[in-house]
């Protein structure tokens, strides 16, 4: 983002005056800051691929940055549950490439799909999956 050259990064400290910044958080407003969170909602000239009572399979991908895909889901097939709306997509924003909105859901797994079939068939988990995962 321009706040620091590759010579600052070399040689581990600061070679010229500290660029200005359009905002800083104090100390002090961390803690609320943290707890109110910020909106991701964001808008998107893409459709919806998917819709509530879906059958989905997810992608069974091993990527080397940042997923928030749980290991125990990839490769199963589960139903969505709720369509949220498009998302800031956390897999290239913790990256640096950019907000990217997806599609979010949430997708129900039977616990026998995860499982197997000594698996607690009363037993559900819910996932929220960004549409790439999809």
């Amino acid at each position: 983002r321009g706040l620091i050259s590759a010579g600052e990064i070399e040689g581990g400290h600061a070679q010229a005056a500290a660029k200005p910044v359009a905002r800083v958080l104090s100390a002090a407003d961390v803690a609320n800051v943290l707890y109110r969170g910020g909106p991701t909602s964001r808008e998107t000239a893409a459709a919806a691929r998917f819709a509530a009572g879906d059958r989905v399979r997810m992608k069974n991908i091993h990527p080397q940055t940042h997923t928030r895909l749980p290991r125990y889901v990839r490769g199963h097939v589960g139903r969505i549950d709720l369509v949220h709306g498009a998302h800031v997509f956390p897999d290239t924003h913790a990256t640096g490439k950019g907000e990217d909105p997806q599609w979010l859901y949430t997708v129900r797994f039977e616990s026998r799909e995860l499982w197997g079939e000594g698996a607690d068939p009363t037993v559900s988990v819910s996932v929220d999956a960004w549409e790439p995962y999809l």
